[in-house]
């Protein structure tokens, strides 16, 4: 094939298709994250809503697991698959900011190279989680308000309505994109769309959307405002300033050069003045952000735009001077990702992994923060790697321990976390255990009215017994404890749990009507 014939399409396709390899490769090396599990246990119990997420992930998490024949591998699937489109839908925003006689190959590789080296757009592509899904939607409603831009077809502003609702559905974090959108609207001459009764429409169409999932909160109580509260005391408390920025500077590192480009490309630039919408809706996320203490990665969905910006610009930069930079930047990225790709993806076996990331962050201490979790401790092991391990031991021990009670019909299992929960009814279904109880997340919508008064064995899942157990049961025997150091559940225990006393079902019926109450459990 002729080298000149190359359009930047088939740098595309070809930059896509090395990305599906390499995802489905990785995909299937490492089990199940906890969040994942809670996600395919909400497939099991679709609704229009849950205790933590909108329904959508509901929805997925029934075809990865039905359709997909859930093993780690079918149901990643579907998060390699939105974000292989954003890394698509990246790629068109960077075409549509350059002029129609541009070739766009360069705009397109460095997109490319970004889909492959940064950890903002590999990590989300193996987890199924909502996380992938709203960088998606932030991504496509990015590209649909920029051909409304160009375009001014209020048409453009009907499939935004439409996106903003999808993505509502999927994640609540939209609503900081289209607040993030108003401060470039309002104080520039784009304050004229509120003139355009296309744009209501539009807001109606987003609203009728979601609104299935707002009745469903209604009905509920607002169970998301339960769920903030108790993000803000357990996690958000622990974000600092500094560990937000350096992680925006982390999300994607080997990009840092074209995202940074195009950040100052769509503030300062001439050229930029139609786009420059994009620049404040940036520093606006991070604001609204750092306001509430968010979590960092809540501002990945803002970054395709100013990669696709980036990209553009330097193309545009290149194009008859400093053609050096089209070899060197590409070497940069691709350099800067060999050294931290095994940090972004799990393909390692974890005591190699540990091992790396011991290496890495003491020639790079500025990296060290990839290794900080949500309480704010440094570990061996990123949170979300050391999250994907010893499920299914415990998932066993736990479905051994079932198939050993003589009489199942006046037994039932407890966990104390979602995680726990997910895994001993994904894992253990080859042994026959039940639905499992727990008061954690959306398990609570999921118990049973009261437990049987002939009720007489208890399989305990915990981090540790608790002082009140003992007062529970006639005889208490610990069966098993994880001994997993890399694992974020290193120290669950499993215990067989027999003869409760009436302070037991005391316990038990009365956290189980506050549960139906949506009250809090104690």
């Amino acid at each position: 094939m002729d080298v000149k014939k190359l359009t930047w399409l088939h740098l595309l396709v070809a930059f896509i298709a090395i990305k599906l390899l390499f995802h489905v490769y990785v995909n299937d090396l490492w089990s199940f994250h906890r969040d994942e599990l809670l996600y395919l246990a909400l497939g099991r119990h679709l609704d229009w809503g849950f205790a933590s997420v909108p329904p959508a992930i509901g929805f997925w998490g029934w075809f990865g697991d039905t359709v997909l024949g859930g093993s780690a591998g079918g149901v990643r699937l579907i998060s390699t698959l939105f974000g292989t489109g954003t890394v698509v839908i990246t790629a068109l925003m960077a075409r549509e900011m350059l002029p129609p006689t541009a070739s766009g190959k360069f705009a397109v590789a460095l997109v490319g190279i970004a889909g492959l080296t940064t950890g903002a757009f590999l990590r989300p592509c193996m987890l199924f989680m909502p996380v992938v899904f709203d960088v998606f939607y932030w991504a496509l409603l990015c590209l649909l308000f920029l051909k409304y831009l160009n375009t001014e077809k209020s048409s453009w502003l009907l499939w935004f309505g439409a996106a903003a609702g999808l993505g509502l559905l999927n994640k609540y974090t939209v609503l900081v994109l289209l607040f993030a959108l108003l401060p470039g609207l309002l104080f520039t001459k784009r304050r004229n769309i509120f003139t355009n009764k296309q744009l209501y429409v539009a807001a109606g169409l987003a609203l009728l959307i979601f609104s299935p999932n707002i009745a469903w909160q209604a009905a509920h109580e607002f169970p998301v405002f339960r769920h903030m509260g108790e993000l803000a005391a357990s996690q958000f408390a622990h974000v600092s300033v500094g560990s937000f920025f350096s992680d925006q500077l982390r999300f994607h590192l080997a990009a840092a050069p074209v995202w940074l480009a195009g950040l100052y490309f769509l503030l300062f630039a001439k050229a930029a003045v139609n786009w420059r919408i994009f620049g404040w809706m940036y520093l606006t996320v991070l604001a609204v952000l750092l306001f509430f203490s968010a979590k960092s990665y809540y501002s990945l969905g803002a970054y395709p735009v100013l990669v696709a910006a980036g990209a553009a610009w330097l193309e545009q930069l290149t194009h008859n001077r400093m053609q050096w930079l089209r070899v060197a930047l590409p070497m940069l990225m691709v350099g800067l990702g060999a050294l931290t790709i095994p940090a972004a993806m799990p393909f390692l076996k974890p005591e190699a992994e540990a091992r790396f990331m011991k290496k890495l962050t003491a020639k790079l201490p500025g990296m060290q923060g990839m290794l900080r979790w949500e309480d704010g401790n440094y570990y061996a092991l990123p949170q979300d790697f050391a999250d994907m391990l010893g499920w299914e031991e415990i998932a066993e021990m736990v479905g051994k321990t079932w198939q050993n009670i003589p009489n199942k019909s006046v037994a039932a299992i407890y966990a104390d976390h979602y995680g726990q929960a997910g895994a001993i009814v994904h894992f253990g279904e080859r042994y026959g255990v039940p639905e499992v109880l727990s008061f954690s997340d959306n398990y609570r919508y999921w118990l049973p009215d009261s437990l049987p008064a002939n009720f007489q064995t208890l399989i305990y899942v915990n981090d540790e017994l608790g002082d009140d157990m003992p007062g529970f049961f006639g005889t208490i025997e610990k069966v098993w404890e994880l001994d997993m150091p890399l694992s974020r559940q290193h120290g669950n225990q499993v215990y067989l749990c027999h003869a409760p006393t009436p302070a037991f079902f005391e316990r038990m019926n009365v956290a189980i009507e506050r549960a139906r109450n949506e009250e809090e459990i104690e």
